[in-house]
């Protein structure tokens, strides 16, 4: 049986002056250019069906839900990538729980316990990037995550498999595979 995943990868960035952040979904490359801000959050909507992406904006909030509207459903798949981020912008309130509905977890709370236990001036910047599929499934996503360390953060790596639902092929985020 062929194998017919894409390689989906997202690579963030915690340094400030780096600014790195791109999607590669197969041989497509979205490249995101530093905000004027310096720091930032990127969310990346992928329709789940075509890979085509239908959402992409940058917020500096860390507190605000992204205004994804109609693309709140399981036919889509959320990214997310923060840029520059330093500990004291780390998400909370509304965007916290928008991402851990949406498949955020251990790494997320790995992020929000250091700042939370050593401060935003004593660790610096991290790196995060989240996987999921929307639409309140509620069920685990894909994410990494960096605190110093190199001036990439982290680099997520996974595939999207095909799976054929009602004569509608749609994929889905999975782990990668051993072979």
């Amino acid at each position: 049986m062929a194998d017919n995943s894409v390689p989906l990868s997202v690579v963030s960035s915690r340094d400030t002056q780096y600014l790195l952040a791109r999607i590669a979904i197969g041989k497509s490359v979205l490249v995101q250019n530093p905000p004027s801000g310096g720091r930032a959050y990127w969310f990346v909507v992928i329709e789940r069906s075509s890979l085509k992406v239908v959402y992409n904006q940058l917020q500096q909030a860390p507190n605000v839900v992204p205004n994804i509207g109609a693309y709140n459903s399981s036919d889509y798949i959320l990214v997310v990538a923060t840029i520059g981020l330093g500990l004291d912008v780390t998400p909370t309130g509304d965007l916290f729980n928008f991402l851990d509905f949406n498949g955020a977890g251990r790494e997320l709370r790995r992020i929000e316990q250091i700042a939370q236990q050593f401060g935003c001036g004593s660790m610096g910047t991290f790196g995060y990037a989240l996987v999921g599929v929307l639409g309140g499934l509620n069920q685990p996503g894909f994410e990494a995550s960096n605190i110093a360390g190199t001036s990439v953060g982290p680099v997520l790596t996974l595939q999207l498999m095909p799976f054929v639902n009602q004569g509608k092929t749609v994929y889905t985020p999975v782990q990668l595979s051993n072979a």
